[in-house]
Formats: C-alpha cells, structure tokens, sequence
C-alpha cells in the first residue's frame, strides 16, 4: 500500500471536521450517558480532536515505513531487506485501517452533535454506541487478517517475552495471535449488531479483555512447546 492511501485518508478528516463546523452549533453534545441525556458538552471544534489523532497517526506511520524502508536498504542479507519492506507494507496497511476507523467515529461524533443537547431516544442512543463497537470489530478483523504477516520486529505484532525468542516462535504466535483478533473482531461485530447499545460495549471490552489474555497465555504456551520440540531433538 503506497502513502497516498495513508494520506489521503489524513486529508479526509481535515475536510470532514472543516466542512462539519460550518453547520454544527457552536455548542454540542460530545457524550449521553446510560439514560440517554447529554452528560458531557462541548464546543463543535472538539471534531477537530479527531483529526489530531488521525493526523499524529498519519505522521508516526509515514515515519515508521521510512524506517523499515531504511532498514531494507541496510539490510545484509535479502531475507532481512525483504522482512523489512513487508513490514513497511503492512505498516502502511495497518495506520490507513486505523485511520479509516477514527474517520467512521469522526462521523458518530458529527451525528451526536446534530441530536442537539436535549435527551435523544433510545433507538438512536443504541445506533450511536453499536456503530462504535462495530467499527472497532472491524478494526479488530483487518488486523488480525494482516498479523500473521508480520515479520519478527520490534514494533509490531504480538511482542510478549516469549514471541520474541527466535523466527520461528514468532512465527506461531502472529498465526494464532491473528486467528484469535480476527475472530475477537467478528464476535465484536455480532455484539454491536445484536445487543446494541451499552450491553454492546460492554461485550466489547470483554471480548477485548479475552483476546490479550489468550494471546499472552498463547504466546507462553507456544514458547513452551517449541522448548519441548528442540530439547526432545
């Protein structure tokens, strides 16, 4: 993936945030709590917050894939240049997803202030918290399918103590690391779809609790039997 994507989805927020106030009022709801009021007001420029984060992460990824690329240009070997530019492709990938997930929360935010400052109904209340618990599903998807892919680095990936030892534990623990955040994402999706509102997110932050406790209790166990593996050779 090449930086126009990256960019362009950087531009995007700037435009979306410009463009929101100019029609947005000058105050407005930026959180409803559980019984539907607005419990938190703001100013519409707090759109803009969104557009810092999506461009802080625009800049850290165009300098980490600078890095990488660096790094394949001074590698010795053509192993270790080519792990390098993957891990610049996907370095790539990876902050354009995460990019186009703030966008979609950019979008939440823009609707919720045109609910104004009275109390919204219940129907919208839910579709505002399940969108952000869908988009974070969806987030969780994306970078489960591109773990396996990663290469052994010290940025990235499933980095426990254990995952670090060598290619080849590493190796395991990105494949099951990504099977594990893939599937996480999927029943992240299913919550918002089906529970809807704050029983949504609070499903969320289970499944997101289970996920990194199975991944470090995976990465462990991986490094466990490939101890086992090379002392019984």
């Amino acid at each position: 993936m090449k930086n126009k994507w990256l960019i362009t989805t950087a531009v995007l927020s700037v435009i979306l945030s410009a463009a929101a106030v100019q029609i947005l009022p000058d105050q407005i709801a930026v959180h409803y709590g559980l019984s539907g009021n607005a419990d938190r007001i703001g100013s519409k420029y707090e759109v803009f917050l969104f557009t810092a984060v999506v461009i802080a992460i625009t800049v850290s990824g165009l300098l980490l894939r600078r890095k990488f690329g660096r790094d394949a240009q001074n590698a010795a070997e053509e192993k270790e240049a080519s792990h390098a530019a993957g891990n610049a492709k996907i370095c790539g990938i990876v902050c354009t997803a995460v990019n186009a997930v703030m966008l979609g929360f950019e979008c939440v935010m823009i609707c919720m202030g045109y609910s104004g400052l009275q109390q919204i109904s219940g129907t919208e209340g839910e579709l505002y918290c399940s969108a952000a618990v869908i988009l974070m599903g969806i987030l969780f998807t994306v970078l489960g399918n591109i773990m396996p892919k990663m290469k052994m680095n010290g940025l990235m990936g499933l980095r426990t103590s254990w995952s670090m030892k060598n290619e080849e534990v590493w190796t395991r623990c990105q494949r099951m690391g990504g099977t594990v955040t893939f599937f996480g994402g999927a029943a992240v999706i299913l919550s918002g779809i089906v529970l809807r509102g704050y029983p949504a997110l609070a499903a969320m932050m289970i499944i997101f609790l289970v996920i990194f406790a199975v991944m470090i209790k995976g990465s462990h166990q991986i490094y466990t039997d490939w101890e086992k593996e090379n002392r019984n050779g």
